[in-house]
């Protein structure tokens, strides 16, 4: 009988020993995902104090242009090996992306539909085109380091 109780109480303390063992590690479980838990809320807090300063001063970043739309015609310009690339602004008109110091493409693409280039101005960042007895004065500016974007005055169709 001494052995069967020896037997009883050894599986007793290993079964004490085992539990608190495990009630350690599931501890340690429960402060990683408290941890994991805390830095997603974090950067899900901050993401959405980032997002909504950027939707407050979308304006004020952006202008009157479409960032993403225009990201699509560096791409175009890019890796698609276009040489002009359209997009567009906020009230719908066409807008033209150009590599850098690369307008005549444009006027090449104008001339094309019947304008003949009458001044450029490069102190103002205009061009001077004439059809006919029309004259229109087109505006760029540089989008980045890289780019150009004309500002045509023409409408874009929907």
């Amino acid at each position: 009988m001494n052995k069967f109780k020896d037997k009883a109480l050894k599986r007793l303390l290993v079964r004490r020993k085992n539990a608190k063992g495990s009630i350690s590690e599931r501890n340690e479980i429960m402060d990683k995902i408290k941890k994991i838990l805390v830095l997603f809320l974090a950067i899900l807090i901050s993401t959405i104090i980032v997002l909504s300063v950027i939707f407050i001063n979308w304006e004020h970043i952006f202008g009157d242009t479409r960032p993403i739309a225009n990201a699509k015609a560096m791409y175009q310009l890019e890796f698609k090996d276009k040489d002009i690339a359209e997009t567009t602004d906020v009230d719908n008109n066409i807008m033209y992306v150009v590599p850098k110091g690369h307008l005549d493409t444009y006027i090449e693409m104008m001339k094309k539909k019947g304008y003949a280039l009458t001044e450029k101005d490069d102190k103002h960042h205009t061009l001077l085109l004439k059809k006919r007895n029309t004259f229109t004065e087109i505006s760029y500016k540089s989008l980045t380091s890289r780019y150009t974007l004309i500002n045509s005055p023409f409408l874009k169709e929907v």
